[in-house]
């Protein structure tokens, strides 16, 4: 089945949002109902780690989207817009990272918090139009869980988009599908109806708002900037890839709206970001 677009399941918008400070409360919710813990324990433990994991200097572009600790665990939330091999590549390789991070030379037997990964997807990782699943180290023949520290939940975010807002709308906070349904929605109106007088999400949907404000700017500008300057078509270049090198150096739009706004190509944006790493 084709997944429809998840305007706020990217990088400008989700990882953002998931490191502010302001949001704190709001993370700590999808934690505590991913993991069924007590909200009030997850906000008082919850701190944010560097996201710099890798520890092979020869890869790049290998920065997790937002890990923090957890008092006795490490939970990395990863945003996958597209499924692909090497996503599902990089994404294990974070938790071999975590968890090897965690022991230190000449320890024995040391203490290692379990590593938990929620994958927020645009998409059903298995098929099976399920909305969350919970992946553990397993034998497959005795169902026996082999390792207790490493646990992925998978999030089908595209199943939302089949949920009428009225109701997500009579759902409660410590529900996964209300707390993500905000990803979706496009409309204010509809989010701050679904919401009501929730502090906690008012908080999100003004994040969301000012990310989309802030882009729109940047985008409109340039672009108006680019149509009216009036250089030679060399000096037009250029100013185009500076245009672009600086949107992709502030995180601030995906590929094709970069592209879109500066009417460089996709494989012009590609090569771009090669230079930059």
């Amino acid at each position: 089945m084709k997944t429809k677009e998840i305007r706020y399941l990217k990088d400008e918008y989700a990882k953002k949002l998931l490191k502010e400070e302001d949001c704190k409360e709001y993370v700590a919710s999808i934690i505590a109902s991913v993991l069924d813990l007590p909200k009030d324990y997850v906000v008082n433990n919850l701190k944010l780690l560097n996201n710099e994991i890798n520890i092979n200097e020869h890869v790049k572009n290998q920065e997790a989207d937002a890990v923090f600790d957890l008092d006795e665990h490490i939970v990395n939330i990863e945003i996958n817009y597209n499924n692909s091999i090497e996503l599902q590549t990089k994404n294990t390789g974070y938790i071999a990272q975590l968890y090897l991070t965690q022991i230190k030379p000449g320890e024995n037997y040391p203490k290692i918090k379990p590593i938990v990964q929620i994958n927020l997807n645009n998409y059903d990782v298995f098929n099976k139009n399920e909305f969350i699943y919970h992946s553990v180290v397993m034998e497959t023949k005795h169902h026996i869980i082999r390792n207790k520290d490493i646990e992925i939940f998978d999030i089908n975010i595209d199943l939302l988009n089949e949920i009428d807002y009225n109701e997500i709308e009579k759902l409660n906070e410590r529900d996964l599908r209300w707390l993500l349904y905000i990803f979706v929605c496009g409309d204010k109106r509809l989010r701050e109806e679904v919401y009501g007088e929730s502090e906690m999400m008012k908080k999100v949907n003004d994040k969301i708002d000012n990310y989309q404000a802030f882009l729109n700017q940047w985008l409109y500008y340039d672009k108006e900037y680019l149509d009216n300057c009036g250089f030679e078509e060399l000096g037009r270049q250029k100013a185009k890839k500076e245009t672009a090198k600086k949107l992709l150096q502030m995180k601030l739009g995906t590929a094709e709206q970069i592209a879109e706004a500066t009417g460089l190509t996709l494989d012009e944006i590609e090569d771009l970001k090669k230079e930059k790493d």
